[in-house]
């Protein structure tokens, strides 16, 4: 195993070794609790206070420095941080942390590059910056550790949209017509369900996200998935936008402005079946928005993602629903469509006795009165 021979060969190298026990029980410790992304290892945050640690670095500069080296040495790898879960408020501005910025991030061995950066950020920043890639259902994902986050817990969720019927079923009747199908990604992030939607085979996804470091990240994740991407920074039209060859439509803004560019460019899309709200502790805010981007002669799905209680996870999920309904009813008069929940996925669990739930939810097509 590549950490235990990391921390062998870091023993012997010192000039005081720990005993042979603290070495056992640190490099067993150490062993399991890493994570790897690409060039980079995340080491968690109850490692570095454990008994374990102090026993073996003393948690002296210089013997961490060397051990860090070994494990760069023998996992292949160039950088090491230390991740704590992104807060939800930022207490230095008493507001909720809505880009999800991760200021909790420590970076511990290698250049993650500037730890400031420029308003507005300029493409010298994101140059100067450290960028890793790493893999998940075959997609490439691109982001700069210092500057934004990686949910490595979506992974199931990003899987489970590979896979859903739904989303198998549009892209089968925009091939039949010849039509296409297109979906929109509301909190885009670094392209967690984007792409999702793009590998199954969705002609072109619209993404909103008002964090600059995260769209730099989603255009540099669809390259190294080879799929071509355009931002409204480089071509500002809505109509432009959406007759390019471009898969990957990028907005670097609130997706307050998504309802109207969406109208503005929907008779050069294809039909937008489905929407994805993936903001937590909840998406309330985007329902609207994401009701109306879909095609009003097709229909489609929203994925609401929201924070439950366990013990109200089917009245919540039920109120959800009970809104998309009024929302349809509102523009079609009461003429019997049903809004319907298809599933209550429980993605994991947020805090205790809290889940993070996403809500698939069918909208039939609608007919404005």
């Amino acid at each position: 195993m590549a950490m235990n021979r990391a921390v062998l060969q870091w023993a012997k190298e010192q000039e005081e070794p720990p005993s042979e026990d603290t070495v056992s029980n640190f490099s067993k410790q150490l062993g399991k609790s890493y994570t790897l992304y690409g060039s980079m290892l995340i080491l968690p945050p109850s490692l570095l206070d454990s008994e374990q640690w102090t026993a073996a670095t003393y948690q002296d500069h210089e013997t961490v420095h060397n051990l860090y080296n070994c494990i760069a040495k023998h996992l292949k790898i160039s950088h090491i941080a230390c991740t704590r879960p992104i807060p939800l408020h930022d207490d230095a501005e008493e507001s909720e942390n809505i880009i999800r910025a991760p200021s909790n991030f420590t970076p511990l061995f290698g250049d993650f590059g500037p730890s400031t950066c420029s308003y507005p950020l300029s493409q010298e920043d994101f140059a100067s910056a450290y960028w890793v890639t790493a893999k998940q259902n075959g997609i490439s994902q691109t982001w700069a550790p210092r500057w934004t986050m990686f949910s490595r817990g979506n992974i199931s969720e990003k899987q489970r949209i590979l896979e859903l019927q739904s989303v198998k079923t549009s892209v089968i009747e925009g091939d039949d017509d010849a039509r296409g199908c297109a979906a929109v990604d509301l909190y885009a992030g670094i392209g967690y369900f984007t792409f999702s939607y793009l590998k199954a085979g969705f002609n072109k996804v619209l993404c909103w996200d008002l964090n600059p470091w995260s769209t730099e990240g989603l255009r540099r994740g669809a390259s190294a998935n080879k799929w071509r991407s355009v931002s409204s920074t480089d071509q500002p039209s809505p109509i432009d936008l959406a007759k390019s060859d471009s898969r990957c439509i990028i907005f670097n803004e609130s997706n307050e402005h998504a309802t109207a560019k969406i109208e503005a460019m929907r008779e050069h899309l294809p039909p937008i079946r489905h929407v994805n709200c993936g903001l937590l502790p909840t998406s309330r805010h985007s329902w609207k928005t994401a009701f109306l981007a879909l095609s009003p002669e097709r229909g489609g799905w929203v994925h609401v993602h929201e924070n439950f209680d366990q013990r109200e996870i089917e009245q919540k999920s039920e109120e959800a629903r009970l809104e998309f309904q009024q929302l349809l009813d509102s523009l079609t008069g009461s003429k019997g469509q049903k809004v319907a929940l298809e599933c209550i996925n429980r993605v994991k669990t947020y805090a205790p006795g809290v889940y993070h739930v996403v809500l698939d939810i069918y909208i039939p097509p609608r007919q404005v009165s």
